[in-house]
Order: C-alpha cells, then structure tokens, then sequence
C-alpha cells in the first residue's frame, strides 16, 4: 500500500489550476475576436488547450464524487466550465466509474472501452468524424433535458441499450435534478449568447471541437484496446493500462491523465499527487515500470502481458 498522504486533496491546487485554465481561455477566445493570420491561429490554439484542461476537471470530480470537500468546487466547475462544453459533471460520473469497475472493465459492458486500434473504420470515427458532432449532440442533450426532463434522457437510453449499445449513461437519482436545472442554465445562457454574440456561435464551435479531438487523440496512450475481455479484474486494469512518457503529456493527457497506470491502481489519489505517486512507483515496482512506455511503443503496438491471475481470457 503506498502512504495515505497520495489520497489528500489540496482544494488550493484545484482552484488555482481551473481559473488559469479558465483565464487562458478567455485570452484566447480574445485573441482570436481581434487577432489575425498568426496572432489568430496562436490565439485559437491557446484558447483549445486551456479549455480542454479546464474541461478535464471532470475526471477527477469523477473519481472525488463522494468527498464532502469538492462539493463547492464541483458547483463552480458546472456553472463555468460545464456552461462553455455544455456538458453537467454529473453526465461523466456513471459511464466512468463503471469503465473502473473490476469485473466489468474491458468487457462489453464497458462503455468506455473502444476497440479502435486493430479497426480502421472504428478508429476513423471516433478519431476524426465524432469529435465535430459532439457539440451538436450536447446541444440535443441540454434541449432534450431541459423540455423533457430526465424521462426523455432514459427513453434514449432504453432505446439504445435493446440496440446492445452500452452507454453507461443512466443518471443515478441523485443526479437527476441537478442535470435538469443545470441544463436550464445552461438554455438560458445560452439563448442570451447567441442573441448578444451570434457572431461568436461559430467561433466558439470551433474551439469546444478542437477540444473534443484533443479529448479523443488521448485515448489510445492509454489502454489497448484490440480486444475485450469475458471477465476481468482488478489486474486487468493495471496491465492493460499505459504510462506514457512524451513531451506533449501536458497537452493531450492533463490533470494526471498521463500517469494512466498509476490512476487505475489507485484511483481516489488526486491529479496532484500523480506525478510523486508514479516517481515512487517506477522507483520501486517492477511490474509499474512494465507499463511506463515512450510514444513510439504506443504507436507501434504495446504485446499483451502474460496474464497473472486466474481470470478468463
């Protein structure tokens, strides 16, 4: 077991790092209302980046969903950050959880692992064609919670889950009076939005895009999605999850994401306390380092470990 000092939270850290994110946000955005050529391009790219961090909160609002103490940052990260993506905290918390469960991870119950890497047209989708779709459906999303209520989104759901599509995204109860008035807020701010700035809609669309591919270029650094599994276990998770070790880490793997071996051991340590936990663990455990690769072994394909326990294959 590693020191309960990983498993403290520094809310200082928290708020410092979302409200840069956010204030590089809105200097980009600015930059790129009243920059052009270069100074735009530099501008969007800043303005992508910024939010894409700001927006990767949700992971570890996710993962400290139970703790007392981040109920208030959670608010603020909701009334901002979800405002900008359209997309409530509480939307992310389900489908994750379950891709972290043992038993269910790498299985065909987890909706959020995707076999991409061996299936070109699979990885095309996801990689190029999903991301600008993305915005629109959270547009549906916000305008579907927002007249319908939750009963609509489980109508969805229903209908996809008898088409053997495992979202994963039924909200818990007490969520769902949360989402509801959270996508009212967001209705409304956004019907003032687009009646003050309509020529700011397509920017704006643009960057939540970008964001949306910065998200999903992240995914194969780290799992390996060629195969599932019939069952699996806790094991599963660390074998099957990569620490990838590049330059760009800071740009598609924030908020500790990069440390993905480390995350899955032990999920509840803070993005804070990520990158002493993978130091300590490199230094000490054989098995860790297996995991710690370089882009180019990520690229080329990772072999499968032995498995070291009993579960089915």
């Amino acid at each position: 077991m590693i020191d309960r000092k990983y498993f403290e939270l520094d809310l200082t850290a928290y708020y410092r790092d979302l409200l840069l994110a956010l204030a590089a946000f809105a200097a980009g955005f600015a930059g790129c209302l009243y920059g052009e050529g270069l100074v735009f391009v530099l501008a969007f790219l800043v303005a992508t980046v910024a939010l894409h961090r700001a927006a990767f909160f949700i992971h570890e609002i996710t993962h400290q969903s139970g703790n007392f103490r981040l109920r208030t940052f959670t608010t603020v990260w909701d009334l901002t950050v979800g405002a900008l993506t359209l997309v409530p905290s509480a939307r992310f918390i389900r489908p994750h959880l379950t891709h972290h469960t043992a038993g269910i991870f790498r299985t065909k119950d987890d909706p959020q692992y995707l076999l991409m890497r061996n299936n070109l047209p699979i990885f095309v989708l996801i990689m190029i064609l999903v991301p600008p779709i993305m915005p629109v459906l959270s547009v549906i999303q916000m305008l579907t919670c927002s007249f319908g209520g939750i009963a609509a989104e489980e109508a969805v759901e229903r209908f996809l889950m008898r088409r053997d599509v495992p979202t994963g995204s039924v909200l818990p109860q007490k969520y769902r009076s949360r989402v509801a008035w959270l996508s009212r807020y967001y209705l409304v701010l956004w019907a003032a939005y687009v009646y003050l700035f309509p020529e700011t809609l397509l920017l704006h669309y643009a960057i939540v895009t970008g964001v949306w591919y910065l998200t999903t270029w992240r995914i194969p650094l780290e799992h390996r999605m060629e195969r599932r599994l019939e069952a699996s276990d806790k094991q599963d998770q660390i074998e099957d999850s990569f620490t990838v070790e590049w330059p760009l880490a800071w740009l598609l793997q924030p908020i500790g994401l990069q440390f993905h071996t480390a995350h899955h051991m032990y999920p509840g340590v803070p993005y804070h306390h990520l990158p002493a936990l993978h130091a300590e663990l490199k230094a000490t455990d054989p098995d860790y380092r297996r995991n710690v690769v370089s882009i180019w072994d990520v690229v080329r394909g990772i072999p499968e470990r032995a498995p070291t326990s009993g579960t089915a294959r």
